[in-house]
């Protein structure tokens, strides 16, 4: 499996390749009428907090009951915290690509993948990587998947034929232009986007402290 999959597509794009201690403190309020309960708008779709909280959850439960083998490093709260806001910014961008670009990818065609991958790589190890690494609960996957296919898709046609890292920086380009179009902005308490990098940064507001989740 390629590196920038299990990794996010990229340490910029950090998906995922990139989250807070509290969340239900993260649901609070914010000096913003339009963002108060809100985790982040895109493009005047309002992400809730408490979509983000159940995220956060799903992927700190499940990595408590991971074989700690499995997991190279054991990601803090707050990296959790920007890596499930972060998903749901790309999530956004992606069906904004999907749409603009005519990108078709079926559920056949992620099941296909996703067996592709099982069949090179143990699952387990997917999964577990994909959790600490990019805060992908078991139950999204072939969400996950489904995004690194419309990636691929992407920047074959950003830059037909071109080596993988010309790829790349062509659809980090597009993706940047396109959250500044489309507008990301998140409740203070999640931080800040930085369309530069693609990632959410915590912010002065952000309530957090950087302690490790114990496994076992």
């Amino acid at each position: 499996l390629e590196g920038w999959f299990l990794k996010g597509t990229s340490v910029k794009l950090r998906l995922v390749a990139t989250l807070v201690l509290g969340v239900a403190v993260l649901t609070g309020c914010s000096d913003s009428p339009k963002l108060a309960g809100s985790a982040v708008v895109v493009n005047g779709k309002v992400i809730p907090a408490s979509a983000v909280a159940e995220r956060v959850d799903k992927v700190r439960a499940q990595i408590q009951v991971t074989d700690p083998s499995l997991i190279s490093e054991v990601p803090s709260l707050i990296q959790i915290n920007q890596r499930a806001v972060d998903h749901f910014v790309r999530a956004s961008l992606f069906e904004e690509v999907v749409a603009r670009e005519g990108i078709t990818v079926t559920e056949r065609d992620v099941a296909a993948y996703r067996d592709e991958v099982f069949a090179q790589y143990a699952k387990e190890s997917v999964v577990a990587q994909l959790v600490s690494q990019n805060a992908v609960p078991a139950d999204d996957v072939e969400g996950f998947m489904y995004e690194v296919m419309v990636q691929r898709i992407l920047m074959e046609k950003l830059a037909p034929g071109a080596d993988n890292q010309t790829q790349f920086l062509a659809m980090t380009d597009y993706l940047t232009a396109l959250s500044e179009e489309l507008g990301v902005e998140l409740n203070p308490r999640f931080g800040k986007w930085d369309p530069s990098n693609l990632i959410s940064t915590p912010g002065d507001e952000t309530l957090s402290v950087p302690l490790p989740i114990s496994l076992g």
